[in-house]
């Protein structure tokens, strides 16, 4: 049976962080220096510099701080909401991983599903705006599905098997209220995995080309024998199916 796989945009394989930069440097001038993001502490002390979305914390793996104020982050995100087609202007974090990606769906039969908690902004919707982009890099007719609850409840209630995503709190609320098998995207290499990660039995990959690579070792591992995905699971250190 194919895997029903869902991935998140932002952090995974489209660049927000550095069209934000652009576009607080744009709206608040160039004193907006950025620093490399050094190593944070543990999940539970961290304190959100820079909100990327209005429902999602600062637990993903930025590279860089804006050291923004609440008032400079409700300008910025006015700002954007203003711009026609800001998500389709997006960068891919690493080039060529959509197309990447739609080569292994279509010749693996994946049913893949596309997560995002973007905003609206000016124009047509978020979700065409990035079944546009995901269109332009490569992948023909995705299914996109804006969140605005529970990823964990979403994954659950689609059946899905799989889901990427690069935010912490996402990956906990997927492997707490779901069945399927999570895998975090955590980009800095300089910094700690956050704890709650790994004791939940959530498995980190350092790109999205990673990230790929275990989707396929887990595809193919299903694919020879009946109860693979759980000792997949298993042998990753992830937390196995309930009704396994």
């Amino acid at each position: 049976m194919p895997l029903r796989i869902g991935c998140d945009l932002d952090g995974v394989l489209a660049d927000m962080e550095s069209a934000l930069v652009r576009e607080a440097e744009t709206l608040l001038g160039p004193r907006r220096e950025t620093t490399p993001k050094k190593s944070r502490p543990p999940m539970a002390t961290i304190t959100p510099v820079l909100d990327l979305e209005p429902e999602v914390s600062e637990d993903g793996p930025l590279e860089r701080e804006l050291h923004l104020t609440e008032s400079e982050r409700g300008a910025l995100w006015a700002h954007v909401a203003g711009l026609d087609g800001f998500w389709e202007s997006l960068e891919e974090i690493e080039p060529g991983s959509v197309a990447r990606l739609a080569t292994l769906a279509a010749e693996r039969r994946w049913d893949m599903i596309f997560l995002t908690k973007r905003p609206t902004t000016a124009g047509v919707t978020a979700q065409v705006q990035s079944q546009r982009w995901l269109e332009a890099k490569g992948f023909r007719m995705p299914s996109v599905y804006v969140v605005g609850g529970s990823r964990g409840r979403i994954a659950a209630a689609l059946g899905l098997d799989i889901v990427v995503d690069d935010t912490a709190e996402n990956c906990v609320d997927v492997a707490s209220d779901s069945k399927a098998l999570t895998i975090a995207v955590f980009r800095n290499k300089e910094a700690a995995v956050p704890a709650v990660l790994q004791n939940m039995g959530i498995h980190v990959v350092r790109s999205t080309s990673e990230g790929l690579d275990l989707l396929v070792d887990i595809d193919s591992g299903v694919a020879k024998e009946p109860g693979a995905m759980e000792r997949v699971m298993r042998t990753l250190g992830l937390k196995p199916r309930p009704d396994a």
